[in-house]
């Protein structure tokens, strides 16, 4: 090398560490973990003037006390959300199903359908026409659905992952045999969860992507997001045609037509990754479902990963009728796509399986801690919002449709009795080594969003709704003249007692079993 070469590139060297102290002065770092270095202090805050103020406050004090460069900054925190109707309005996965049956988009041939249908259903042989569903039994609703799809099949088919044409599509909504099997299915869904339970109906959902993979599901629901996203919301029956031979009689079914993931969960997953507090899913809808609404509706860049409802594939990575137990993972957020996790949830994600799911797949990585926040919305989400003593805010999203036998419609009343009876902010309820509970209402109609309020517009309504009834009403007055703490009311509340034993005249609770308030460490 000349002796000008060699200076030339010891100029070159100087200017390269120049360039890096000062991009190092600036606050530019290359990584992702923002809490790394606390003095990198971002000004990301919630500022939405829809934010129940409450819900706004406790978000932005949470912030401010924990977030990297906080006053107290937590190590390694990580905050959970349920996704339907939690961090959207509706639900993706029901919404996925009904384009996929107006599609017919199903990787499932004739001879499958009926033995797809009965999975997993205890006695499906058993009569249970007194629950009002249908007629008979759900191994005669299998047959019914079975004998229209093979028709449909006949007529239209093959079908594929792909669903038909926008023409046959039309051609399929005028024709009985698809209004009949369109109907039968949904009933049958609906009728599992409540003759069965969640742990049967919720996996007997994802069955129906029986055959598809991954990729084809996340495809198929960004379609149905494409379609349902861009609606007002409404209310559609469909109706089984009454001159139809069928085992189980006529079938009746409503369901919501419109999705939405307001702006504000863009805001605030910014703010949480901006802040160092890593955002994660747990949700009770296939993985497919919710990588495809987290990308549809622009949440990807500030999400740390997402766990969800995982089957069993076949030798082509294709699914089959069957829960993964053993080595179902789910994912993270990279840079570019999905990359899949390598440690087993091994649980369904509902329920008590939600707690399970984040102490097997995600608390490692945290050195084994609980979350710092949880957002909810139901009975589903009840146990990982409560039992973590890690908590120090959980946000529930008012449906105003949980009553006192349900785990959305008790946290609704904790969050009211916490501000109105105990005083609480965020500041107060950790001090006294409570999670604080608040409560965000939301719009339903039109296009739906949240507003400045505890309270909801449920759909076709004017007028707002903080509770399902009475009942709600009533249990918090209990709480208010017993100055119950919180431990009190969710060890007590959340345990099924029937009328006579709670004083109240009505059943309340809704689980047989609990841990207990924050007894995971």
């Amino acid at each position: 090398m000349t002796k000008e070469g060699a200076k030339n590139k010891k100029l070159l060297y100087f200017i390269l560490a120049v360039v890096l102290i000062a991009a190092l002065a600036a606050g530019i770092y290359f990584t992702k973990d923002k809490s790394a270095d606390p003095g990198n202090v971002s000004q990301v805050r919630l500022e939405r003037t829809d934010w129940n103020d409450d819900v706004k406050n406790a978000l932005n004090d949470m912030i401010d006390k924990y977030g990297a460069g906080g006053e107290t900054p937590a190590d390694k925190p990580y905050a959970v959300f349920d996704f339907d109707n939690t961090c959207s309005i509706f639900d993706m996965e029901e919404q996925t199903v009904v384009y996929q049956l107006q599609t017919m988009a199903f990787e499932i041939k004739p001879d499958q359908m009926r033995d797809i249908l009965i999975t997993g259903i205890p006695d499906a042989g058993a009569d249970v026409t007194s629950y009002g569903y249908f007629n008979g039994s759900f191994s005669d609703l299998a047959d019914d659905i079975a004998a229209d799809y093979k028709v449909l099949w006949d007529s239209y088919g093959p079908f594929t992952a792909k669903g038909v044409s926008d023409e046959t599509a039309e051609a399929l909504a005028k024709d009985p045999y698809w209004l009949d099997f369109a109907t039968r299915v949904f009933v049958m869904y609906e009728s599992v969860d409540d003759v069965c339970s969640h742990d049967v109906s919720y996996p007997w959902m994802t069955y129906l992507f029986a055959g598809m993979t991954e990729e084809e599901l996340y495809d198929l629901t960004s379609r149905a997001l494409q379609e349902y996203s861009s609606k007002e919301t409404s209310e559609v029956t469909w109706i089984s045609p009454e001159n139809f031979r069928s085992k189980t009689g006529v079938v009746t079914y409503t369901w919501t037509s419109g999705v939405a993931v307001a702006e504000n969960l863009n805001e605030l997953w910014k703010a949480l990754d901006e802040n160092g507090i890593d955002v994660w899913v747990c949700s009770a809808s296939a993985t497919g479902v919710i990588k495809a609404a987290i990308d549809h509706f622009g949440l990807h860049d500030h999400c740390k990963g997402m766990l969800g409802m995982t089957d069993k594939t076949d030798g082509d990575g294709r699914y089959i009728n069957e829960y993964d137990y053993e080595t179902g993972c789910c994912y993270y957020a990279a840079e570019t796509g999905w990359k899949r996790m390598d440690r087993p949830i091994r649980t369904q994600t509902q329920g008590k399986g939600k707690v399970t799911a984040i102490v097997n797949a995600i608390a490692p990585e945290y050195g084994d801690h609980g979350p710092i926040a949880g957002f909810m919305d139901s009975t589903g989400d009840f146990n990982f919002c409560t039992e973590f003593d890690s908590l120090k805010l959980v946000v529930c999203f008012n449906r105003a449709t949980r009553g006192v036998t349900e785990g959305g419609g008790l946290i609704a009343e904790t969050a009211i009795y916490q501000k109105e009876s105990l005083g609480y902010d965020l500041a107060k309820a950790n001090e006294a080594g409570d999670t604080l509970y608040v409560l965000q209402g939301r719009e339903e109609n039109g296009m739906r969003a949240l507003r400045n309020s505890s309270s909801t517009i449920r759909y076709g309504q004017d007028k707002e709704t903080l509770f399902k009834g009475e009942e709600n009403y009533a249990q918090l007055e209990l709480f208010k003249e017993k100055g119950l703490s919180t431990a009190e009311i969710i060890n007590t509340w959340a345990l099924r007692q029937d009328a006579e034993t709670n004083g109240l005249g009505f059943k309340t609770g809704f689980l047989t079993t609990f841990d207990g308030y924050h007894s995971h460490k």
